[in-house]
């Protein structure tokens, strides 16, 4: 039997290695089977992509009416919003244009069971419920009919009727159906499995067992993923549909240049998906995300704090922490959710001076943590966020302190790397030169050259020289996908991170609660000036900062990262039974 059992292992160890070197027993046939798939791998990767992008842009959520705020010889204002602020400047949600009225006047704000509560914004005249005067410091619950005194006028709010319930519902059914998974899921499996075929005809025997396992254990996972939330209802999919994909680009280029990294790479990827449900799970209650801000502030202090002082340099900045013997982790990335997070609030909290200051605070200290890593290009992600999300939570007091908190953070970045900017703008657009060529634009010469190579279809994965070159799948990683899988799919990739970006924008208009508008396009920003600085840097259109692409860069706290802020874009979908964020019966 043992003899039986040693023989049958032989006979699965000689087959393994009869397929693994099938492009060095049939070259010719190999050569004509990469030809083929290059072309097929286009058709599929824009298949894919484009079906997601076009279903996220063309669909539309209506906002809902949840009440009326009626004015006595003012007008009747629907209520559209959870949070809603009530003033006579022109960017208040429900707008009386009367002089006696401040700009910003009280918040009305919408709680559970159709219950509203209202609070006084420190208005002049200030703002009184059934004769009583309101107090700035609190905030008061209302009832439908309530006499609501604010400037000389009286309003109420009243809720909708049955009739206008029923056309809410109504028109809810008409917003465009998320395209159904199946058909992109089927041709994402095809371009798995022709990644693993195309990866055995290119490397042979240098591919390792693991990593081929890790892609059919993604393509497990997708298609369990997706059958179970199917299941309990759930439609949109477009966006795990996206990362799925350019996870799989992610694994084929370490399979490429570092094949015994891919199981790790696997591992974040599984991290990521794990914690993006859970993250969608806990941000349907508003209350539980005020209430772990502080700890998250705490969390991310330390983690930095840490980093300063046991961080291990790589590539000149100081932002690795080693784990063992080869393995490392990146807090700053992890730093990035918390940073979204404590920078958005519900109104509330917008119109809270002393939550302003603490946030003001709290990012410039990651900044100057940042500054003392020397890791510049992270720092200019942290400060583009900074500055949309002050915009986007600006008040008349908290545009003065974010402005005033973002001048001197802006001060701090320039001192500290002022040398090495000097030297990152001296080499800047000069790369060919010959006193650079082969120093500080050593890196990105060479990814222009070995990308242009690939031409539109690329030379295949496992095929290309760019590996060779240090940092290849993590910084210069759009060159790396431009050699071994073209410049389509190369652009295709960049679109499907701007796609995330202005889905999260344009539904902004129905976003039911400021602080998920604000989590979405804060995760928009930092996916944007990340994929930028990335591939323009490897370009020579923007100076080299050294960051990665969301999703594509070989890295497992960066990868992980990417699939956890895949929640902030999931909190924004207010199409119906689209997001996990959102309960079905909201």
């Amino acid at each position: 039997m043992d003899n039986y059992r040693k023989r049958r292992l032989i006979e699965i160890d000689t087959f393994i290695t009869e397929i693994l070197s099938f492009s060095e027993n049939y070259p010719e046939l190999a050569v004509h089977i990469t030809t083929v798939f290059r072309w097929i791998f286009v058709v599929l990767a824009a298949y894919i992509l484009l079906i997601s992008i076009v279903s996220l842009l063309s669909t539309r959520a209506t906002p809902e009416i949840w009440g009326y705020f009626m004015v006595e010889d003012g007008g009747n204002y629907p209520i559209t919003h959870w949070e809603n602020v009530i003033g006579r400047s022109r960017s208040t949600d429900i707008r009386i244009p009367l002089r006696t009225i401040s700009n910003n006047q009280a918040l009305l704000i919408r709680r559970s069971e159709d219950k509203w509560m209202i609070k006084d914004l420190g208005s002049m005249n200030g703002t009184k419920v059934n004769g009583f005067r309101l107090d700035p410091e609190k905030r008061y619950i209302i009832n439908p009919g309530d006499r609501i005194e604010m400037g000389g006028t009286v309003s109420t709010i009243t809720p909708p009727s049955l009739e206008e319930t029923r056309n809410n519902r109504f028109m809810r059914r008409l917003d465009k159906e998320p395209v159904a998974p199946w058909k992109i899921l089927l041709a994402i499996t095809a371009f798995q499995v022709m990644t693993m075929v195309q990866l055995v005809l290119s490397m042979g025997t240098d591919i390792t067992a693991s990593a081929l396992i890790s892609i059919v254990v993604l393509m497990i996972v997708m298609w369990a993923y997706v059958m179970i939330f199917n299941t309990m209802g759930r439609r949109g999919f477009e966006m795990e549909m996206i990362a799925f994909f350019l996870s799989t680009i992610n694994l084929a280029v370490t399979a490429s240049s570092d094949p015994s990294a891919v199981a790790k790479e696997l591992v974040a990827i599984l991290m990521g998906l794990a914690l993006m449900i859970f993250m969608c799970v806990y941000m349907r209650d508003i209350s539980r995300l005020r209430k772990i801000k502080p700890v998250l502030i705490g969390l991310s202090v330390v983690a930095l704090i840490i980093n300063l002082v046991f961080g291990t340099a790589k590539y000149g900045a100081t932002n690795w922490i080693k784990i063992g013997e080869s393995g490392s982790i990146q807090p700053s990335e992890l730093v990035k959710l918390a940073f979204i997070l404590i920078g958005a609030g519900t109104l509330e909290e917008l119109y809270d001076k002393r939550n302003t200051i603490v946030y003001a605070a709290f990012s410039l200290f990651c900044l100057g943590c940042l500054a003392l890593m020397s890791d510049f290009g992270t720092a200019l992600i942290f400060f583009a966020t900074y500055l949309v999300v002050s915009f986007l939570r600006s008040g008349d007091f908290s545009r003065f302190v974010l402005t005033g908190v973002a001048a001197g953070a802006m001060g701090l970045i320039v001192l500290k790397f002022k040398p090495y900017i000097a030297s990152r703008f001296d080499a800047w657009g000069h790369v060919w030169e010959p006193q650079f060529m082969d120093d500080l634009g050593y890196q990105q010469t060479r990814t222009m050259s070995f990308g242009a190579g690939g031409g539109l279809l690329g030379l295949g994965a496992g095929n290309g020289s760019l590996k060779y070159v240090g940092a290849s799948n993590t910084d210069l990683v759009f060159g790396f996908v431009m050699e071994e899988w073209g410049f389509i799919i190369a652009v295709l990739a960049v679109l499907c991170i701007a796609t995330l970006s202005v889905f999260a924008v344009m539904h902004i208009v129905a976003g039911r609660s400021t602080i998920y508008t604000i989590l979405a396009c804060s995760a928009a920003t930092m996916f944007l000036v990340q994929t930028m600085l990335n591939v323009f840097g490897a370009i020579d259109l923007f100076p080299l900062t050294g960051v990665t692409f969301p999703f594509v860069s070989t890295g497992g706290t960066s990868l992980m990262t990417s699939w956890a802020m895949l929640a902030y874009f999931k909190a924004a979908d207010m199409r119906r039974d689209a997001s996990l964020a959102v309960r079905k019966e909201d």
